[in-house]
């Protein structure tokens, strides 16, 4: 994923064309910038030579940021455009998906690959790379959302190094660790092992260098090191964080 960000002034829009080389579009953060507060900014964009759509309503000491979810599919110019005083901005922050994709195919094909090569063993698949994923514990629940990419999920985790036991890296349910499946945000042990949870499924996922930090490492976590992780899957959803509350729609699920 590479960074993309804009700010806009009421009368000057700002216009974004769709490269096949940075791939699609996702806009996540709207944000008002440093200025004289008059009154309210509204956002909106326009595909092409469709209708404008708004995107967000922002004021002054009330909303002053607001999170989206937004991804331009669409291969046409999109047109973004400030409406309001033009003595404060708007901020549009998100990123490019990768080579024109979101990670989903990407992860996917790495995942159907896993499953058709791995040694099922009980609750425990071994697959030819060496990672191991066995589940913990099955949520009771009825649940009809999966982790799976594009979808935004947080977990708790404990996570350790395999020849020590030692604790790299945890978060409790209290303040646990967000991120979007399919985007490369977390190594591809994870995303592979994560793939296929319910809310409330416990997993532990033995991960090879391989998919883990590789020759480099990283902090707390030496060169070549296997590592494994115990996650909680405490939610699913199709919004972006903060998230989880009644507000979100029904596409949301939380242990």
């Amino acid at each position: 994923m590479a960074f993309w960000g804009t700010e806009l002034v009421a009368g000057e829009p700002v216009t974004h064309v769709f490269g096949k080389s940075r791939g699609r579009l996702r806009i996540c953060k709207a944000t008002l910038g440093v200025g004289l507060a008059e009154g309210r900014s509204v956002v909106q964009c326009r595909i092409g030579d469709k209708k404008p759509i708004l995107l967000c309503s922002l004021r002054p000491y009330n909303t002053e940021s607001c999170s989206v979810d937004i991804e331009f599919k669409e291969e046409e110019k999109v047109t973004f455009e400030a409406i309001g005083p033009t003595t404060t901005s708007v901020h549009l922050a998100g990123f490019y998906l990768n080579n024109g994709t979101d990670g989903e195919s990407d992860l996917k094909e790495a995942k159907k690959t896993e499953d058709n090569e791995a040694g099922v063993n009980g609750s425990v698949r071994t697959f030819p790379s060496g990672l191991i994923i066995e589940d913990l514990e099955k949520s009771q629940r009825s649940s009809t959302l999966v982790a799976s990419p594009g979808f935004m999920v947080s977990v708790s985790y404990v996570g350790k190094l395999k020849c020590t036991g030692y604790i790299f890296e945890s978060r409790s349910s209290n303040s646990p660790f967000y991120f979007r499946l399919g985007t490369d945000a977390v190594i591809s042990g994870l995303e592979i092992g994560i793939s296929g949870m319910r809310v409330g499924d416990k997993r532990k996922i033995t991960i090879p260098p391989s998919m883990a930090y590789g020759p480099q490492g990283r902090r707390n976590v030496p060169p070549d090191s296997w590592i494994v992780y115990n996650i909680k899957l405490l939610s699913i959803s199709n919004c972006s964080p903060p998230l989880f509350s009644d507000e979100q729609g029904s596409n949301v699920e939380v242990d």
